[in-house]
């Protein structure tokens, strides 16, 4: 149905089980897989059509590993940490993939399906919205923050939907990067702390519990402070944690100008590692303090491969990174005019050799990602220089893939 026009369109039927199948299967409470097993044994349908009674309302959201900010496509690489909604009667979730598992080229990037039922279209929405903010993925980019936000959408929410729907709603459904809470920077910089100490002691003393081993920012007759320097986007924060008495910590949160904007006094952080490190130190944990008289109880991730800090409260969730120095920097970022592959992918077809000229938007090299062709051109006119892949190879996000010399 043409939402402007009133027009109806016909565009396909298909006898095959789609892969939304699961929202009739909510609604009704069959099983629709058995009955095409017990159809294809020759057996008699289940129930007739008169007999099958639909019950409340249904939604599925599919979890993609997809950058919606970068025109929605999509992810690959490991998932560091994946956590689902807890299945129920009415929380159903499909998927073939656990923390650890890597989503390749080669397939389709879903990481999972989400389905949720409630008594009407409202109380499935309020499920849907509640289950999305239970959903923990560190290691790919996904769509789910982007789900959320549609979920909440006023027309969405009154059924105001149609294909022109994401072009109509950018600015709802694309806001500019919210700044994280002060609490959210006092949990990762808190997590980083504890998490290093923990590391360090192992390293040093291979875990002793002795008062050589201890790096808790103890000073005789007084108070030791450790500084966690870490950001957000492009917002630097400052935060000083010092021990006031055993156990109970002042915290100070300072921007990038030096400036004050929060402090805490009297935190006792209790923290709860994840198995998956070496010893004691783990992938993250279980983070509980008391800030100002709220008590925070945030999952935390570490993600070794970009040195980020990722923060799961009341479900928000915060990416914070200890920043890289300046050398390192240096030597890491791509040279001037260089190409960069927009998604991890393969590379299929290589249309230019070095020392070419070629004009702006000329064709440069063809990647492959997710069943799906993207066509690489030149920025601006110039020269190529080198070409750092050949054809079958397998690249990671943001890596050169053609050296360029401007004109």
């Amino acid at each position: 149905m043409d939402d402007e026009t009133q027009q109806f369109y016909f565009m396909e039927m298909n006898t095959r089980l789609q892969v939304e199948h699961p929202v009739t299967e909510m609604v009704t409470d069959t099983d629709l897989v058995q009955w095409q097993l017990e159809v294809a044994a020759g057996n008699r349908l289940p129930k007739l059509q008169n007999e099958i009674q639909c019950t409340g309302h249904a939604f599925e959201a599919r979890i993609y590993a997809e950058n919606p900010e970068n025109g929605f496509l999509p992810d690959t690489g490991r998932l560091i940490h994946l956590a689902t909604p807890q299945p129920s009667a009415d929380v159903r979730v499909e998927t073939g993939v656990q923390s650890g598992d890597a989503i390749s080229v080669y397939y389709d990037p879903m990481i999972a399906k989400l389905v949720v039922r409630g008594e009407d279209r409202q109380a499935a929405l309020r499920v849907l919205r509640k289950t999305l903010g239970e959903y923990e993925v560190v290691g790919l980019h996904t769509n789910i923050g982007f789900l959320k936000r549609l979920a909440e959408s006023p027309d969405f929410i009154a059924g105001k939907v149609e294909t022109g729907f994401i072009d109509k709603h950018l600015d709802e459904l694309f806001p500019a990067a919210a700044e994280p809470s002060p609490e959210s920077v006092v949990q990762a910089a808190l997590a980083y702390i504890i998490d290093s100490n923990t590391k360090a002691a192992l390293s040093t003393h291979g875990g002793l519990a002795s008062p050589w081993a201890a790096i808790d920012s103890f000073r005789l007759n007084a108070f030791g402070t450790q500084t966690a320097e870490i950001a957000c986007g492009d917002r630097q924060y400052s935060v000083a944690v010092s021990v006031a008495h055993f156990g109970a910590y002042c915290v100070r949160v300072s921007d990038g100008s030096g400036d004050m904007i929060a402090e805490y006094d009297s935190v006792h952080p209790q923290w709860d590692p994840l198995p998956g490190g070496v010893g004691s130190t783990s992938a993250g944990g279980r983070l509980h303090a008391l800030l100002n008289g709220r008590l925070c109880a945030a999952n935390v991730v570490f993600n070794d491969k970009d040195a980020s800090i990722t923060i799961f409260d009341q479900g928000q969730m915060a990416v914070f990174k200890a920043p890289t120095p300046q050398f390192i920097d240096d030597a890491a970022a791509a040279g001037p005019g260089s190409v960069t592959a927009p998604m991890s992918c393969k590379i299929v077809q290589v249309l230019v050799e070095a020392g070419a000229e070629v004009e702006q938007d000329a064709p440069l090299v063809v990647l492959e990602a997710m069943k799906m062709e993207h066509v690489i051109k030149a920025p601006k006119a110039g020269k190529v220089v080198d070409i750092y892949y050949k054809v079958g190879d397998l690249v990671e996000e943001g890596k050169s893939l053609v050296g360029f010399e401007e004109e």
